[in-house]
């Protein structure tokens, strides 16, 4: 009887490799830079099996080695991308040399400072990515207005604004001085600027946005551009608790 072996789109398996994300390795077959066992892949939607010899520009992928997680504090002023046309400094100008290849997991805007996940794996990336499995962020907000415009009702039941939806959000108050706050505020989702456009919608300033938390996962006593691999054990275990692999 003839074994077959499992197969997945190309695509997937690149990004599981680690080298890229899944939309990039995407885009480097439309670019005609990806072949499988000698032949030019034109699809993303060419399906693969671990057999398979995947070569990217003439460079051989490895298959996907054991997930690794990191956590970058990332600092203000960065982008957070492998370049940036602007000529701006990114998050790959300060991670060293022999972990280049990290993926990021989700963004931190330009001036928002805090905890970046890192990894060489496409599929745990994409697990913290997706909406649908609600990993929670929290993050230590300085701001400056009347704290008694916030909402905490409305914001815990989802708030609509400029025709956005956003899920719940949890707003504890810290400390105030006068009209300046420190809150943390923990949320699910990560829209593009969903702090900073809550926030103006109750007609605060954020002087400070620093993410403390993802998931289990802390920023802790981490210094600004310091990097820090998350223990083998403790990764696996939440690995294996949200049936990731």
């Amino acid at each position: 009887m003839k074994n077959i072996l499992p197969t997945q789109r190309i695509a997937k398996t690149i990004a599981e490799s680690g080298i890229c994300s899944r939309r990039q390795a995407e885009n480097l077959i439309s670019l005609g830079k990806v072949s499988v066992n000698g032949q030019k892949v034109d699809t993303p939607a060419f399906f693969v099996n671990i057999n398979d010899q995947i070569i990217i520009d003439g460079k051989i992928i490895k298959k996907a080695s054991k997930a690794q997680l990191f956590i970058l504090h990332k600092p203000k002023g960065m982008i957070v991308s492998s370049n940036d046309p602007q000529g701006r400094k990114t998050i790959y100008d300060i991670i060293p040399n022999n972990i280049k290849q990290l993926l990021y997991i989700g963004r931190l805007d330009f001036n928002t400072e805090g905890l970046l996940l890192l990894t060489n794996n496409g599929k745990l990336k994409r697990f913290f990515e997706l909406p649908i499995n609600k990993i929670e962020r929290t993050y230590k907000v300085k701001i400056y207005g009347n704290i008694n415009n916030i909402d905490n009702t409305k914001l815990e039941k989802g708030i609509i604004i400029d025709n956005i939806k956003y899920g719940p959000i949890i707003i504890d108050i810290l400390e105030t001085k006068g009209k300046n706050s420190w809150i943390t505020v923990k949320l699910t989702e990560g829209k593009n600027r969903e702090i900073r456009k809550v926030m103006s919608y109750f007609h605060l300033h954020i002087n400070d946005l620093i993410r403390i938390k993802f998931g289990p996962f802390i920023l802790d006593n981490l210094k600004r551009g310091e990097i820090l691999q998350i223990e083998e054990k403790k990764l696996s275990l939440f690995i294996k608790n949200k049936g990731i692999f």
